[in-house]
């Protein structure tokens, strides 16, 4: 490999280890905003109850319903 080819990979490698250390610190923020009541209120889905009928405990029997609410087509 020719000392070019080398010093880029070196660089390309260099800032991607860059890259993952600075986006692993924000790995651990888990900040969560909550919707103003405009928002809400022109939002496609209204139902905050879907939250419990999709949650992870009921996985992946609710993805039956979520088929049910999709319109399929062949």
């Amino acid at each position: 490999m020719s000392d070019d080819k080398q010093l880029r990979r070196s660089r390309e490698q260099q800032t991607a280890d860059v890259s993952e250390a600075q986006i692993a610190v924000h790995w651990q923020e888990e900040d969560y905003f909550s919707p103003s009541t405009k928002f809400i209120a022109q939002a496609n889905l209204a139902d905050a109850s879907i939250f419990e009928r999709f949650s992870l405990d009921k996985f992946p029997e609710c993805y039956k319903e979520f088929a049910d609410l999709l319109d399929w087509y062949k």
